[in-house]
């Protein structure tokens, strides 16, 4: 049902595209799928800490010493970040010396590491070493997922394949808070272990990408993968299709490397279009992590409690992750149908709305004006502003970052743009209980509601549009901006 709404999408936004009917695209789709099976065991490697941070605090600790403390359980939460800044370049490095396939796949062992750790560890050391594993794994997955998905989709379906990532991420999320509800802990982590080692079995079928193989000179090898994604037979239109195809990509491979493409170096940026692509990637991964989505995740039971809900912490995060996980399908299904920039700046200003709304409420309860009969503002609004963000605001930085890269400094873009991404998400989740101190719960409303608008604002002002345009044709318009 998933893949059949999915490609039933793709026709209606595809209309102006004539595709003839043997051609066999779902095994791009599959591709798609198979690579981001690893998003999904990431997800439930991040949705962890939530169901089962209470209970290592707590006097039922499975760990050998007892409950961790206070601030242990901040290293716990925040030590994914460090690992995940620690690994995004070499990630980077592989993704350029080894290919995106193999480099993908090898995210599956940090992973496996962390399963590991956490269910047969006994000590807080041992968990602070599993998140840095699940932090490897995740700078890997969140650097090569929407790398490897750009090289292998059309320009049609980019953004919905691209999509995808953060559908799976959800997803694996979700499933980690309802095991955490009903589950042991070492049950859990022996069961979730099998999904890297299955993503291992599934993704190794598939092709490296079309674009990595012509940067190696591996002609031959790039039209075995594009005859594999695209469903080309031997048919005369489709060996014209494949030819175009090929040509296109041969001539961008030609025409924006320079002479030595073997290793990624800060020399690539010299050209002014890509020094604008890493300026804005680095704007949109800055304002994905300081729109607060990121924290109010982590601090919705309290939320919850404070609109005396009567949901326990548990069955709240479960709510929250099936509204994130309505939304990112969502985003799968309109994102090749509208304008990139409509969706994200759209999303973008709703959310800004339902923060400010969700602030306003909270500014007036801490003058202790009686706001009994809308107890249900903070709630409603935390629910619509993680459903809004889950369908433009948060997938479309990923997609339009791993679009707007020029093909021979993607890996090392990417890498400095994903190291960014996880300094400042260790900050967030470090200190925003810092800044609830400091300008109360409220106060920090108002200002992911800032960050909300300023996003909105940056997307219309300087990304320009990538939906169906080749990238080439995205490469054209930075260099053309740049004349202009």
């Amino acid at each position: 049902m998933f893949l059949d709404s999915i490609m039933t999408a793709e026709k209606i936004s595809s209309s102006q595209v004539t595709l003839t009917s043997d051609r066999k695209v779902y095994k791009l789709y599959l591709a798609a799928i198979g690579a981001n099976i690893i998003s999904l065991s990431l997800g439930t490697s991040i949705g962890w800490l939530s169901p089962f941070l209470p209970l290592l605090i707590s006097s039922d600790s499975p760990l050998k010493h007892g409950p961790v403390t206070d601030v242990q359980a901040t290293w716990i939460a925040s030590l994914l970040c460090i690992g995940a800044f620690c690994g995004t370049f070499l990630f980077g490095w592989s993704a350029d010396k080894f290919g995106r396939r193999s480099s993908l796949l090898s995210t599956a062992v940090p992973l496996i590491g962390f399963w590991t750790c956490v269910a047969f560890g006994t000590t807080v050391e041992v968990l602070y070493f599993a998140r840095i594993l699940a932090g490897l794994g995740a700078s890997g997955v969140f650097l090569l997922v929407p790398m490897y998905i750009t090289e292998i989709a059309e320009d049609r379906n980019r953004g919905t394949l691209g999509s995808f990532f953060i559908l799976f991420l959800n997803i694996g999320t979700l499933i980690s808070f309802v095991m955490g509800s009903y589950t042991s802990y070492h049950l859990t982590a022996f069961i979730l272990s099998t999904l890297p080692l299955a993503y291992l079995v599934i993704f190794f079928q598939f092709p490296e990408t079309p674009m990595y193989l012509i940067r190696c000179n591996r002609v031959r090898d790039a039209e075995c993968s594009l005859k594999y994604l695209r469903g080309y037979t031997s048919t005369p239109d489709h060996l014209e299709m494949l030819r175009s195809e090929m040509d296109g990509l041969l001539q961008m491979q030609t025409l924006k490397d320079g002479p030595d493409h073997s290793t990624a170096s800060l020399a690539a940026f010299s050209s002014p279009s890509a020094r604008k692509a890493l300026i804005i990637g680095l704007m949109l991964v800055s304002l994905n992590q300081l729109s607060g989505c990121f924290a109010l995740i982590n601090y919705t039971s309290q939320i919850f409690a404070d609109a005396g809900s009567d949901l326990d912490p548990n069955m709240a995060a479960i709510v929250v992750g099936a509204i994130q996980i309505t939304g990112s399908y969502g985003s799968s299904i309109i994102v090749d149908r509208y304008q990139r920039k409509h969706v994200y700046i759209v999303s973008s200003f709703l959310a800004t709305i339902g923060l400010f709304v969700m602030g306003t409420h909270g500014y007036l309860k801490s003058q202790h004006i009686d706001v009994s009969a809308i107890s249900w503002i903070p709630v409603a609004s935390l629910s619509f502003v993680i459903f809004i963000a889950s369908i433009g605001l948060l997938p479309l930085t990923f997609v339009i970052l791993s679009e707007i890269l020029p093909p021979n400094v993607r890996s090392m873009g990417g890498s400095l743009c994903t190291a960014f991404l996880w300094t400042i998400s260790f900050l967030v989740v470090k200190y925003f209980p810092v800044m609830v101190e400091l300008i109360g719960l409220h106060g920090c409303m108002w200002v992911f509601s800032a960050v909300c608008l300023s996003a909105g604002l940056f997307n219309a002002i300087f990304i320009p549009e990538t939906r169906g345009q080749s990238i080439e044709q995205i490469m054209h318009a930075f260099e053309n901006d740049n004349k202009s």
